[in-house]
């Protein structure tokens, strides 16, 4: 007899991370329980829950307390086919033995893709160069701008969307910095980037794109005293956590320091307050959490979580589990 499954995940999720083909291999490789769940409706329905070994989700995963796993006592791995499992995958999940993989490397592509785009955009001061030229209704090259031969990107973290982006900026001759307490030496070298600190990094760079996963040590890591230090001209790209950078810092750096730029596609205050000072800031410049998977990208994270469960009823490694230690680590 084949497992038995479910999906615990929003409309919206369903709609978009799971395609019909993926779909159809779900169904063939498990009983599939036909009624989805999600957050809000699974305490309604927890009797279906009673025999699924296997759950299939995306945002809209329920909160795994004791009360869910007291539901589905069977239960042996999770299938999230989106990134951070945080808001819902608890220490009880985890003492029990339900395991979890995760298609956060799925959704690390479009981030990298997003970063490295928006890098050599800022290279080009894209969006001063945009917005004067609106204003003044000028047309008018600023020869002395950086642009990418030569210039210096600095990441912070070089985790997995760090070294994606380190990898794609190797085709342009372009110095890379990097700070990662957590990178050996011989990793930075085969990424082509020299390991520095955060303050030689912030007042060396013309671009800095942050990729540091929000944990207790790293809340507001990001300082007024670092911010200050950035060279003239320079931008900071955030696509990482809202919480790693000390807005009001960021604010008050930015309205004193025009010649900055700051792309955030991440808050701390998701979505962005109305009352928030960055949204009167000509040199802010907001994006609501494009830069992970949206439309036909979130495809690629479903098309993991049904390889992961092949690997898993094959008796295969698992290419995708979020062990404890990688927990640690990731956003």
């Amino acid at each position: 007899m084949k497992p038995k499954s479910i999906f615990i995940l929003s409309e919206y999720s369903f709609e978009n991370i799971y395609s019909p083909e993926q779909l159809a291999r779900i169904q063939e490789l498990t009983d599939v329980i036909p009624t989805r769940l999600c957050h809000d409706t699974w305490q309604e329905h927890k009797n279906l829950l009673a025999d699924v070994e296997y759950v299939f989700s995306g945002w809209g995963m329920a909160l795994m307390d004791e009360a869910f796993l007291l539901a589905c006592p069977k239960l042996r791995h999770v299938f999230y086919g989106a990134g951070s499992i945080r808001k819902f995958y608890t220490d009880a999940a985890q003492e029990r033995g339900v395991g979890i993989s995760s298609s956060w490397r799925a959704n690390a592509v479009p981030v990298a893709e997003f970063s490295h785009a928006a890098i050599i955009l800022s290279l080009k001061h894209f969006w001063p160069t945009t917005r004067r030229q609106k204003a003044e209704r000028t047309w008018q090259r600023d020869l002395t701008l950086p642009g990418a031969y030569g210039s210096t990107v600095g990441l912070v973290s070089l985790g997995e969307i760090g070294r994606m982006v380190a990898e794609r900026l190797k085709a342009h001759q372009i110095k890379v910095i990097a700070y990662d307490p957590f990178c050996a030496g011989e990793q930075a070298q085969a990424l082509g980037v020299k390991l520095v600190d955060l303050e030689t990094l912030f007042s060396t760079a013309d671009v800095i794109s942050l990729h540091t996963p929000s944990l207790p040590e790293t809340q507001k890591m990001i300082t007024q005293s670092l911010l200050e230090r950035m060279k003239q001209g320079a931008t900071l790209i955030n696509t990482s956590r809202g919480a790693v950078i000390d807005e009001d810092a960021l604010a008050t750096v930015l309205r004193q320091r025009t010649d900055l730029e700051a792309l955030l596609d991440v808050t701390t205050d998701e979505p962005t307050p109305s009352d928030h000072p960055f949204w009167d800031l000509a040199n802010v410049h907001l994006t609501p959490h494009i830069a992970g998977s949206v439309g036909n990208e979130c495809q690629r994270m479903g098309g993991y979580m049904v390889e992961e469960c092949e690997r898993l009823l094959s008796g295969r490694p698992l290419q995708h589990e979020v062990t404890a230690q990688a927990l640690k680590t990731m956003a």
